[in-house]
C-alpha cells in the first residue's frame, strides 16, 4: 500500500513546464493586483506635479507679460515727458526769438531815426545781457517793452514814408512781445496800459480801447487807465466818450497826487475849445503834432509814477 503513495508524490513533484508557467504568471498578475494600491500616491503626485509646473509655467508667462506692459507704460511716460520738454524747450525758443536787437539794421534814411537808434540799441544790448543770465529776469523784460514802446513812438512821431512807419511798427511789436513776456509772469495794469499804447501807435487803436475797457475794469481806483481810455476816444474824435473818461479819471485822482487831474482837466478844456471853434465834433479831434504831444506827457506819468497797481 506504501508504494501507491510515493507515486502520486512523486507526480505532484513531476508537473509538467507549461504548468510551472502558468502558476509563476498567476503569482505575478496576483503581486501587481496588491501593489496597485501602493503605486496611485506615487501617479497622483507626479500628476500634481505636472499642473504644479504648467501653474508655474502660466504664472511666469503672466508675470513677464507684466513687466512688458510696464516697460510699454514707462516708455510711453518717457515719450510724454520728452513731447512736453520739447513743447516747453520749442516756446522758449519763441521767447527768445525777438532776443536781438530789432531796429538795429535796415534803419531808414532819416537822421532823428538813426539818431534815436544810437542811443537805444544800447540800451538794450544791456537788458538783452540780463535776459541771457536769467530769461524771466522781470526787470529785463519790463526796461525791454518800455525801451521799444519809447523807441517805436518817438520812430512813429517822425515817420513821414511808408518805409519809416513800418520801421516805427517793428519796433512797437517788439515791445509787445516784451510786455506780453511780462505779464505771463507777473501781472501789472501799467504793463497793460503800456502794452495799450504800443497798439495804438502800432496802427491797432479799436483793439487797444478794448483792451483799456478791460485794464479799468480790473483796476477801477487806476487814474492813469482812464486818462488812457480817454486819450484813445479822442485821438478817434469820439469827443463824448473821452470827456467822460477823462472826468472819471479826475476823480480817481481828486487830490492831483499824480498829475493826472491837471493833466485831464487841461484835456477837457482842448476839447471843449475845439467844439466850439470848429462846431464838427469830427473836426474837434486833436491834430497829429499835438496828438503826440499830448501821449509825452501822459507816458511821462505812467511810467514816472509808482501806482502800486
Amino acid at each position: 500500500m506504501a508504494k501507491p503513495k510515493e507515486k502520486e508524490l512523486g507526480g505532484a513533484r513531476s508537473m509538467s513546464k507549461g504548468a510551472k508557467i502558468l502558476v509563476v504568471v498567476f503569482a505575478v498578475l496576483m503581486a501587481l493586483s496588491m501593489m496597485l494600491p501602493s503605486l496611485a500616491p506615487i501617479f497622483a503626485g507626479s500628476s500634481v506635479a505636472d499642473e504644479g509646473a504648467t501653474e508655474q509655467a502660466d504664472t511666469s508667462t503672466d508675470d513677464e507679460s507684466t513687466k512688458e506692459e510696464a516697460k510699454d507704460e514707462k516708455a510711453d511716460e518717457t515719450k510724454d515727458k520728452d513731447a512736453k520738454d520739447g513743447d516747453k524747450a520749442e516756446d522758449a525758443k519763441k521767447d527768445k526769438a525777438s532776443d536781438k536787437v530789432v531796429g538795429e539794421e535796415n534803419i531808414p534814411d532819416n537822421e532823428t531815426l538813426k539818431s534815436s537808434a544810437e542811443t537805444n540799441v544800447e540800451k538794450v544790448k544791456k537788458y538783452l545781457a540780463r535776459l541771457d543770465e536769467d530769461e524771466n529776469n522781470l526787470a529785463a523784460l519790463l526796461n525791454l517793452g518800455q525801451t521799444y514802446m519809447s523807441w517805436g513812438y518817438s520812430a512813429y512821431s517822425s515817420s513821414t514814408t511808408d518805409e519809416e512807419k513800418a520801421y516805427s511798427k517793428t519796433l512797437l511789436d517788439t515791445a509787445i512781445e516784451y510786455f506780453d513776456r511780462y505779464l505771463k509772469l507777473n501781472d501789472s495794469a501799467t504793463v497793460k496800459i503800456n502794452r495799450a499804447i504800443a497798439q495804438h501807435y502800432g496802427g491797432e487803436t479799436e483793439a487797444a480801447i478794448e483792451a483799456l475797457k478791460k485794464v479799468c475794469e480790473e483796476y477801477p481806483e487806476n487814474p492813469l487807465a482812464q486818462a488812457q481810455l480817454a486819450y484813445l476816444y479822442e485821438s478817434q474824435f469820439k469827443n463824448d466818450e473821452a470827456t467822460e473818461a477823462y472826468r472819471k479819471a479826475v476823480e480817481l485822482d481828486a487830490d492831483d497826487a499824480y498829475g493826472v487831474k491837471s493833466y485831464a482837466n487841461q484835456r477837457i478844456i482842448a476839447i471843449n475849445a475845439k467844439v466850439d471853434s470848429v462846431g464838427d465834433p469830427g473836426d474837434a479831434g486833436i491834430e497829429s503834432s499835438s496828438d503826440t504831444d499830448g501821449q509825452s506827457e501822459l507816458l511821462e506819468k505812467l511810467n514816472g509814477n509808482d501806482l502800486g497797481f
